[in-house]
């Protein structure tokens, strides 16, 4: 179906590098930066083909699905396309999404370099480009695969569809790839800013942040502020990480926050990020976290495929090799005037997944106190399964992010399918109101969250707010209600039960 060869990732780099170089030439005296669009190509929602010529119809009632012709548009109001509900379902609550549109640009068009092209979305590469920070290796905390796909292919991911238009990969490209190194990156190294553009973290004599306790660090704005940092700098574009993380931590699962802890009554929070990638090339960003929790000692285990594979390459004298010596492979004191809180990070090698039934989760020194992941897509790999289970099961503080709402409201609407189709297959000693307390009904409240990534990301076939890090769920946690059943003697009881049905989990289709 798809006859042209698709571009490398190197070469849509090349390309937008030369758009980078057409917009600085119209952005000077004279110039006309709108000549400069770098909209993507549209695609059929229905069939998939790209609109090459004519203009795209969009749906009149939702303004967000983008068909090739009222043909296609017609076939998917009824029947959806692979399995999924019929344009006809979802066009109602597609409507509502978009009128989160005007929240996502709002927040982009607050930053100089904010840049909303004609189909609405933000050429995110464009700016990277600008900055001259876009690339593959040598790019440090910029460092990325490139293309299309936001992940790398593992030979555990199963094969893609024949035929189905893909990026390439960069070769060779390793996620964290830095920390094969005996060296970490610095902040002038790993920025690739000027200097009054990095939000530092090894501080010249009273210029450090004032204590984050003091001040209501709530969104981009604010953070900026208590940072003393121009909008002019683009480090929203990296730092929606660590600071959806605090998102999480102190504002969905309540775990932690800026005026919990004090001198005399420090915390100590243990995080388990789950399915780690890109995250692995910036690190000490999260450096960010001991700023805005004073007092705290923050211990965060990374797990995922990315992280498995860049363990088993760890040589002798890497950085990397520390996880095998069950090290932290980074650690961060915050100043005394900012708390002196700690932040270790700790990769876990062993597997490739967050799997209950490794010992290592499973000893109470490791347990966390919450389970974050970030662009999760939960119904899309089986691997979540058994975290949703297992933290439904112990009363696990979870939660994560999704690009999208609607996907959001997709998840949120699974969980309850998952544990139902699950539970009945379980040898689980459950009486009473620990059955219901783990198949009663939940919100799972979805959020607009504040510190996403800035501008919309360019999809072809929709122009429904999508973009990193997006929208928060909380799964499970923060309900005083809930029945918390994880005890010293309902564990080993639990055990072998769960690992059997975690088994069968894996294979569980929806």
């Amino acid at each position: 179906m798809f006859n042209m060869p698709m571009p490398t990732a190197a070469d849509i780099t090349r390309l937008i590098c030369k758009d980078a170089e057409k917009l600085r030439r119209e952005q000077r005296p004279g110039g006309d930066p709108s000549k400069v669009d770098c909209s993507i190509m549209p695609t059929c929602y229905n069939c998939d083909l790209p609109i090459i010529s004519g203009k795209p119809l969009i749906c009149s009632g939702c303004k967000s699905s983008v068909f090739c012709s009222m043909n296609c548009h017609k076939a998917n109001w009824k029947a959806g396309r692979y399995g999924s509900p019929g344009h006809k379902l979802l066009c109602a609550k597609n409507k509502v999404h978009m009128e989160k549109v005007p929240q996502v640009q709002a927040l982009l068009k607050q930053f100089p370099w904010g840049r909303i092209e004609k189909d609405g979305t933000f050429a995110e590469p464009l700016v990277r480009a600008l900055c001259n920070v876009l690339g593959a290796e040598g790019f440090g905390y910029w460092s990325i695969p490139g293309g299309s796909n936001p992940h790398l292919k593992h030979a555990s991911d199963p094969p893609r569809p024949a035929g189905a238009p893909c990026i390439e990969d960069i070769k060779g490209f390793e996620h964290g790839y830095m920390l094969l190194q005996d060296k970490l990156l610095t902040d002038e190294t790993g920025w690739k800013l000027e200097k009054r553009l990095i939000p530092r973290l090894v501080f010249e004599l009273g210029t450090e942040p004032e204590l984050a306790s003091k001040v209501d660090i709530v969104d981009w704005d604010s953070w900026y502020q208590w940072r003393n940092l121009p909008k002019e700098s683009p480090a929203a574009l990296l730092l929606h990480y660590p600071l959806t993380v605090y998102q999480l931590l102190v504002n969905v699962l309540h775990v932690t926050g800026p005026k919990r802890n004090s001198v005399a009554s420090r915390q100590a929070l243990h995080v388990h990020y789950i399915g780690a990638e890109v995250e692995l090339n910036m690190l000490p960003l999260f450096s960010e976290l001991a700023l805005l929790l004073p007092y705290t000692d923050i211990k965060m285990t990374l797990f995922g495929v990315a992280v498995h594979s860049l363990v088993q390459k760890a040589k002798k004298n890497s950085i990397a090799m520390k996880a095998k010596r069950n090290q932290p492979v980074y650690t961060y004191t915050s100043p005394v005037s900012c708390g002196a809180s700690t932040l270790s990070i700790f990769l876990y090698g062993d597997h490739g997944d967050w799997h209950p039934q490794h010992p290592f989760i499973r000893t109470i020194y490791n347990k966390p106190d919450a389970v974050i992941g970030l662009n999760a897509g939960l119904i899309n790999y089986p691997e979540w399964q058994s975290v949703t289970l297992y933290c439904h099961m112990y009363n696990e503080s979870f939660a994560v992010t999704e690009y999208a709402e609607q996907s959001a409201e997709q998840q949120r609407d699974s969980f309850p399918l998952i544990i139902d189709h699950i539970l009945p297959q379980a040898r689980l000693n459950y009486h009473g109101s620990e059955v219901h307390n783990l198949t009663r009904p939940r919100e799972y409240p979805i959020t607009f969250n504040p510190f996403q990534c800035p501008g919309q990301r360019g999809i072809g076939q929709t122009r429904l707010p999508s973009v990193p890090n997006g929208f928060t769920i909380r799964v499970v946690g923060d309900d005083q209600q809930e029945i918390a059943h994880s005890t010293s003697a309902g564990i080993p009881a639990l055990a072998s039960d769960l690992s059997e049905l975690l088994q069968k989990s894996a294979q569980l289709s929806l």
